[in-house]
């Protein structure tokens, strides 16, 4: 399982970081399959470029993710979660409290 908690705004430059941990945590894993638990509890939003990155790193990886948690208080949030299931094979949900969202992705 994969752990993110976003402070603030996400930038280029997180993504900069991000993705080559993702990209490092799955090399030689021949069919991985990924859980995500994100905290945007005190997140404000993507910068435009961060988005696309974001986007895109959906897009590469989205056969392999089988559920991600999006956990937050923002009405933004909840919809992200709804259009990130248009993107990725697995289940995508929002949560406002961390333990039901990491009980779900504990589920089979």
């Amino acid at each position: 399982m994969f752990g993110f908690k976003a402070i603030g705004k996400l930038t280029h430059e997180d993504y900069r970081i991000i993705t080559p941990m993702i990209e490092s945590a799955l090399a030689g894993i021949e069919e991985p399959r990924i859980k995500v638990l994100f905290d945007g509890r005190q997140m404000d939003g993507w910068e435009l470029r961060a988005a696309w990155d974001d986007f895109k790193l959906g897009m590469k990886y989205r056969g392999e993710f089988t559920k991600v948690a999006i956990v937050g208080n923002q009405k933004w949030q909840k919809l992200a979660a709804k259009v990130g299931s248009w993107f990725v094979s697995g289940e995508v949900k929002h949560f406002a409290d961390m333990e039901a969202a990491y009980d779900w992705l504990q589920e089979s």
